[in-house]
């Protein structure tokens, strides 16, 4: 008898142990899991917290980056006319103009664009479609406001050449921008943009141009939901092809935190720039189940 009481005594002292861990066990999943769920609500509640901010449109850039587990999807169409001295006039169309952002880091995002499909319609000669070359990317946001020192980001890009031969640079062309942003109290801000960039000039030019490619943008809130912008923005090229000068302004819509339309003119101001264009698109952001 009194070997069996012993026995069940330590039984009964080894398995209550036993069920505590079990227990701590159980609960610290359980606290984790919550943990990860808080977070994952938290990261979309602050992502939608944050109205939609797009490249589009215009030139130059917010220094902005999607949020983690976000992608944004941006596109739309341009129509261009250029009258270059002693020829006909030519009309090209771009579209879909896609640019696919994902968000990977609170402060990184990457980056995929092409301009899609370019029509091409010169008076005298025959209509021609072309595919566009393809650019990956990416964003970074290294600084936020303080004072007068801007927010600032940085962006890189690779465009390789998957486009058609009257369309492609033939040439796997390297380029970067530095993004910079100052919010002028409540309502405004001023945007400015520079692109570098190192572009082969084509499948019958084994050359490549550099260029330097400044934007600046003046915004200003309509309302909590609607904006306008003017802008101006330049090329400046070696190779004597001719540096370029614009202006251009536009409108912005949210129809709610995630989806934006837009709509935007411009005109060139010398020679070598187009004449003048027209452009509409939208953006839209969703995020990862």
């Amino acid at each position: 008898m009194g070997g069996a009481d012993e026995s069940r005594e330590q039984s009964t002292s080894r398995g209550a142990p036993m069920s505590r861990e079990s227990t701590s066990a159980g609960c610290r999943r359980a606290t984790r899991a919550l943990a990860r769920a808080l977070a994952s609500a938290a990261l979309a509640a602050a992502a939608s917290a944050d109205p939609l901010s797009a490249d589009r449109p215009g030139q130059s850039s917010p220094p902005n980056v999607v949020a983690p587990g976000a992608i944004q999807l941006e596109g739309g169409f341009a129509f261009e006319r250029e009258t270059a001295a002693g020829s006909s006039n030519a009309n090209t169309i771009r579209v879909p103009q896609g640019l696919l952002r994902v968000g990977v880091l609170p402060f990184l995002e990457l980056r995929a664009s092409a301009d899609g499909f370019v029509f091409e319609d010169r008076a005298g000669a025959s209509s021609r479609a072309s595919a566009s070359d393809f650019t990956l990317g990416s964003r970074a946001r290294v600084l936020d406001q303080s004072g007068a020192i801007p927010a600032t980001a940085l962006e890189f890009g690779l465009s390789l050449p998957t486009g058609s031969n009257s369309v492609t640079s033939d040439g796997v062309d390297p380029s970067g921008a530095l993004l910079f942003e100052w919010a002028l109290g409540a309502r405004f801000a001023l945007d400015l943009t520079v692109v570098l960039a190192s572009t082969s000039l084509g499948v019958s030019d084994s050359r490549r141009a550099f260029s330097a490619e400044p934007a600046l943008s003046l915004g200003a809130a309509l309302t909590e939901r609607a904006s306008v912008f003017v802008e101006y923005y330049a090329v400046f090229v070696n190779r004597g092809l001719g540096d370029q000068h614009s202006i251009d302004g536009g409108f912005a819509w949210l129809l709610g935190d995630d989806l934006q339309l837009d709509v935007s003119a411009g005109a060139g101001l010398n020679d070598s720039a187009p004449d003048f264009f027209v452009s509409a698109g939208v953006a839209w952001r969703f995020r990862l189940p």
